[in-house]
């Protein structure tokens, strides 16, 4: 507690002679010699500011006067409330949830006991995920190739359309390869 009062005590006097010294100062105290070097470091510092003004004038470069646009209609103005209220039961423009209606094979009780029966029951698995990717590239290319023409069509930069055929090339590759080597797997119709 005795600290603390003295550690006031002390800061109110520095804050005190402070205070003095700024409303005291005369300001008599600049000798001759002071003068000179005053004036000589004055005509340095006017000869750097003409020579670096001189480099910077043009920088930052103005900024151009910015273009009015009007901007593109949205439709009504809705208070967020209200457009949440519209979209409550889903957006009507949203494409419909597909749900998968087939649950997957769950492993039975045998396969979970025996460790060679589980990886046949892997394999399996892995053989029906290989053959809907199959199934779905082969109905996909097309809708991918008919996109891509219509994408030349409208002027879309060739650059972009060739990536494109690339990656449907590839996919129809893939999904050819697939079929290859698993020819039991039937063939859907396009």
């Amino acid at each position: 507690m005795m600290r603390r009062a003295w550690l006031w005590v002390v800061l109110l006097a520095l804050g005190l002679l402070l205070l003095a010294r700024l409303l005291f100062d005369d300001g008599s105290a600049p000798q001759a010699a002071d003068q000179n070097l005053t004036a000589a470091s004055s005509q340095s510092e006017t000869q750097l500011s003409q020579q670096h003004s001189a480099k910077t004038a043009s920088w930052p470069p103005p900024f151009p006067e910015p273009k009015r646009v009007p901007l593109l209609d949205t439709g009504p103005a809705l208070p967020a409330a209200q457009s949440l209220v519209a979209t409550r039961y889903g957006d009507p423009r949203s494409p419909p949830i597909a749900r998968d209606t087939q649950r997957p094979l769950q492993p039975t009780r045998e396969e979970l006991a025996d460790p060679q029966a589980y990886q046949r029951y892997e394999a399996n698995q892995h053989q029906q995920l290989l053959a809907s990717f199959a199934d779905a590239a082969q109905q996909e290319v097309p809708r991918l190739l008919s996109d891509i023409e219509r994408g030349r069509q409208s002027g879309i930069d060739p650059v972009a359309i060739a990536k494109m055929e690339e990656k449907a090339r590839r996919l129809a590759a893939l999904e050819q390869e697939l079929r290859q080597q698993h020819p039991e797997w039937k063939r859907t119709q396009r």
